[in-house]
């Protein structure tokens, strides 16, 4: 029996969580950010971007009324350049007319520059953003195009000259490495890193602006592309080039739309070290942490300009080294410090530790972060190994700085790339176990299935859910069989989707109870058998009951469908949906909160409600009814 959606729209269940702050200890001494509730230094992966909070449009300028903020987006796939909008603040849309069609630029100049953002483009649509209003990457609707040029998504434009032969005007354009579109009407990510044109103090063009890195959708499609002046259709193509300048997202072209929009801009000074000492120790083994050693005598003693322990060393094992110097900081602000030895290490800066890398370990990393006044410091760094290799590095990032080495050297070869080892199916489908990375956790009881049909999925076993999909080549098994395979990891090949998790099935016993997230200790998971197409059927037990779960690429082949069915009557439902928001784009398919489409295909039907603050999908599983969908991107 499938549940009753109440009449009301279900209350959002709030929940009390505590308020984590940071205590900044403000004073000529370094503040170190604390997490108060615990009592622990809180360490961000990286500094904050800059973000746009797009609650009202004067965040940018334009002169057009083409330009709006809205609260959500909507786009049919099937239509040509078609947008829907609705009221609130986040989303920044481009809805250009013959008569308003400006482009929209930042109210922040820049020179390099650190980009992440996501855009949806509907369908046939054109756009671009344009680092300095000069140096283009085109947004474009290139889903499914097999072969690229530098006309489509991801592109860098090409540049353009009337007086050159008809064949040869546009050039210097380049094409993204593969295309890793997905559907139009879904939002898409870019991150990218611009290194801005450099130029004496005379004006004179010293370095050509580089794109050092364009990621879409999770996939490096360049890397270190110069370009040597403005693309076509710069807004300022006629002006020269400057050290910096406005971002520009351009809005004569077609309807575009963006949230999310994020940045770091740099330029200033690095930090410097100076004055530095050391002292090598030579330590009775064994050692598995740092010796205290002020109470030690020193082998050597010196000063050197560069740390580089395995140049100081005497010997490979039982050694150890203080050094001390001063740190020259030029802008005051939070420096995120990141260590990097093998074995221990620590950090301290005006005698405060900021780091504790102590203990026996691999080369490994553990930041800190500490916020600084502009000015000298003391810096010090204490560091021992064990046995076998040893190294020890020091980078930072800061305001205004990206990351960059401060001392140390990386031990190993910079050129010691493995050997890339992929896998793809032919005639049948390629079934691998290994571990697979899932948001932030690494599973370990997964499979992953490469079909000759070019649509692959990974699995959890002991869940029964579906973890990530995706097209094109299927497994990079590179950190599973090259060497000593520790990682034991399958990464895709391709742009992969992650989905929301999903166990298998729940019992639920009214409209409002939670999906669990834990799989009920009432359903065993059976392996799985593989039918006439070569592909498995996962099997799982629900008392005397057998449930079977079946993955094959959809009819289009575009996406993927899946087949749920269970060989009795029962309590049990099925998610197969959740997300922030669930829409209806057409009258075969829906929008799961912009990442991805859902298409019912089966006689049993998909239930809607809200819950949590999120929309979710579920069936109820009933004996002679298979549960069947589709889903692409």
């Amino acid at each position: 029996m499938a549940l009753q959606l109440p009449k009301k729209q279900m209350k959002r269940i709030k929940f009390n969580i505590s308020t984590i702050f940071l205590l900044i200890l403000w004073s000529c001494e370094p503040s170190i950010i604390i997490d108060s509730n615990s009592h622990e230094t809180f360490i961000p992966a990286t500094l904050p971007f800059k973000a746009l909070k797009l609650l009202d449009i004067s965040e940018l300028n334009s002169e057009g009324q083409n330009w709006n903020i809205v609260g959500q987006v909507h786009s049919d796939f099937t239509r040509a350049l078609h947008v829907e909008t609705k009221e609130g603040t986040g989303i920044l849309v481009n809805q250009p007319t013959n008569e308003e069609r400006a482009h929209i630029f930042s109210t922040f100049e820049h020179g390099d520059i650190e980009l992440d953002l996501e855009f949806m483009m509907p369908k046939g649509s054109n756009s671009g953003i344009y680092f300095q209003s000069r140096y283009e990457i085109q947004l474009f609707d290139s889903w499914g195009k097999q072969n690229l040029t530098s006309q489509d998504c991801g592109s860098i434009y090409e540049r353009w000259d009337n007086q050159r032969p008809e064949e040869e005007k546009g050039y210097e354009g380049h094409a993204p490495k593969k295309n890793v579109n997905k559907a139009p009407g879904l939002w898409q990510h870019l991150h990218i890193k611009f290194k801005s044109p450099k130029f004496d103090s005379l004006g004179n063009k010293l370095a050509n602006a580089i794109f050092e890195e364009v990621t879409h959708n999770g996939i490096l499609i360049h890397k270190d592309i110069e370009v040597t002046g403005p693309t076509r259709s710069a807004f300022i193509s006629d002006q020269p080039e400057l050290p910096k300048a406005a971002l520009m997202l351009q809005g004569d072209h077609g309807p575009v739309a963006f949230r999310n929009i994020k940045y770091k801009l740099f330029g200033a000074d690095t930090l410097r070290t100076s004055n530095i000492e050391y002292q090598y120790f030579e330590v009775p083994m064994p050692l598995t942490k740092l010796p205290h050693l002020d109470t030690l005598t020193p082998k050597v003693t010196g000063k050197v300009a560069k740390i580089d322990v395995n140049k100081l060393s005497q010997r490979r094992d039982g050694i150890a080294f203080k050094f001390w110097g001063e740190l020259n900081v030029p802008l005051s602000g939070d420096y995120l410090f990141d260590l990097l030895s093998d074995d221990g290490s620590a950090l301290f800066i005006d005698q405060k530790q900021i780091i504790n890398h102590d203990g026996k370990h691999d080369f490994e990393s553990k930041k800190g972060i500490v916020n600084l006044k502009e000015g000298t410091h003391s810096f010090q760094i204490n560091y021992f190994n064990y046995t076998w290799g040893k190294g020890l590095w020091l980078k930072y990032e800061g305001p205004e700085q990206e990351i960059r080495t401060l001392q140390g050297l990386y031990p190993y070869p910079l050129n010691n790339k493995k050997n890339t080892l992929l896998v793809d199916p032919n005639e049948t489908p390629e079934m691998i176990r290994s571990f697979v990375n899932y948001k932030e956790e690494k599973r370990t009881h997964t499979i992953s299935v490469g079909d000759p049909q070019g649509v692959h999925y990974s699995y959890d076993l002991t869940r029964g859910s579906l973890l990530k999909v995706w097209k094109g080549g299927f497994a990079d098994v590179t950190e599973m069989w090259e060497g000593r395979g520790i990682d034991q990891l399958l990464i895709p090949q391709e742009m992969s989707v992650e989905l929301n998790e999903h166990i298998i099935a729940s019992q639920l016993n009214k409209d409002s109870t939670p999906y669990p997230f834990k799989i009920s200790d009432n359903i065993h998971p059976q392996g799985y058998r593989i039918n006439d197409d070569k592909r498995p059927i996962f099997i799982y037990n629900y008392g005397n009951l057998t449930l079977e779960d079946h993955y094959q690429p959809n009819i289009k082949g575009n996406g993927i469908q899946r087949s749920l069915s269970i060989n009795g009557d029962t309590d049990l439902y099925s998610r197969v949906a959740r997300a922030d928001y669930i829409e209806k784009i057409n009258d075969e398919f829906y929008s799961v909160g912009g990442h991805y489409y859902f298409k019912n295909l089966g006689e049993s039907q998909p239930i809607f409600r809200e819950i949590e603050g999120f929309m979710e999908l579920i069936y109820a599983l009933e004996k002679d009814k298979k549960i069947v969908y589709s889903l692409f991107w």
